[in-house]
């Protein structure tokens, strides 16, 4: 039976929109209607590189769309992502569902009310690696994740939690598979005048304890996080993907076993994650435990700058 094809807008004016819209000409399920943003010399520049229809107004774009895919900064997410979902369209959002955590909450109810699907695109989830180890993190006791990146952030004393860590949350939360039942948190300016390096404690309500290091600066190593469990140690490299296992020889030595890497590329999990997208709306598969999880990530990020209050890190005078 040849299911019914999606009429999907794109949302905003950047190099990700480019990449989607190459992503969307090539998956079968798809069919562009076309492109808005409030730029809209960026839009029509767009539109004329895929010849695709440039919208003048987002409600023209909701109008002529099942779906919306929304790629402009997170702060104007609620604002487009609202609207869609009060016209009953699907949402594809990247990064993160909000910054606010009200905003985040409503667009999850929005979505709930009206019976359509709101997804967060998280490529990470489907890596084979992260799926591997995800399947051999049987009973963890201990996850130590360090991550290390000189990403451009915002000038802001929680951008390093919205810009980095909050992945970071939902990634660990995936392999436990457990919530989080307490957080400790600290943080400090290390080389700017700006939050540049957090440290964070969770206690999982499974047993599991994490400890994540993470740093808006290069320290000469990889990102990497490491998974102890009975017997054995697994070891993720964060940049390259590529697994390590330390277990105990029969003999009683410790020994490093590396997995074989897959040779997959991002435009492939993107590929992927929008295929998984269609085929959720075609068969009326409601996708809300990804957003109910992204919800909770969002919470504990919250909780995380809680922790830093009242410090003068987060005085007024510095943000």
């Amino acid at each position: 039976m040849c299911m019914t094809v999606i009429k999907i807008g794109l949302v905003g004016s950047n190099e990700s929109i480019r990449k989607h819209a190459r992503m969307f000409q090539h998956i079968s399920g798809y069919e562009l209607t076309g492109i808005y943003d409030h730029q809209q010399n960026e839009a029509h520049a767009i539109g004329k590189e895929f010849n695709i229809l440039v919208f003048d107004s987002l409600q023209k774009i909701i109008e002529a769309s099942d779906a919306l895919d929304i790629l402009t900064p997170v702060g104007m997410h609620y604002k487009y992502a609202s609207q869609a979902l009060m016209h009953s369209r699907h949402v594809l959002l990247s990064g993160i569902i909000s910054e606010d955590i009200r905003e985040a909450r409503q667009l999850n109810d929005l979505a709930i009310e009206a019976q359509v699907n709101l997804k967060v695109l998280q490529e990470d989830k489907l890596h084979p690696e992260v799926k591997k180890i995800k399947r051999l993190s049987k009973r963890p006791v201990y996850i130590e994740l360090n991550r290390f990146q000189n990403k451009v952030l915002s000038i802001s004393n929680d951008s390093l939690i919205f810009g980095a860590l909050l992945n970071d949350l939902e990634l660990l939360t995936y392999i436990t598979g457990s919530n989080i039942r307490k957080v400790t948190a600290n943080a400090t300016q290390l080389f700017n005048d700006f939050v540049d390096f957090v440290n964070v404690r969770l206690e999982f309500e499974n047993g599991c304890t994490c400890n994540i290091n993470c740093g808006n600066f290069e320290n000469g190593q990889n990102s990497n996080m490491r998974i102890f469990q009975k017997s054995e140690c697994i070891r993720l490299d964060l940049e390259t993907y590529q697994i390590t296992k330390l277990i105990k020889t029969d003999l009683g030595e410790l020994a490093e076993v590396p997995y074989p890497a897959s040779r997959i590329k991002q435009e492939d999990l993107l590929a992927e994650e929008l295929a998984e997208f269609a085929e959720a709306v075609h068969n009326r598969k409601r996708t809300t435990q990804d957003v109910y999880q992204a919800y909770q990530s969002l919470k504990v990020a919250h909780q995380i700058i809680e922790k830093f209050h009242p410090s003068t890190l987060f005085d007024a005078g510095m943000v």
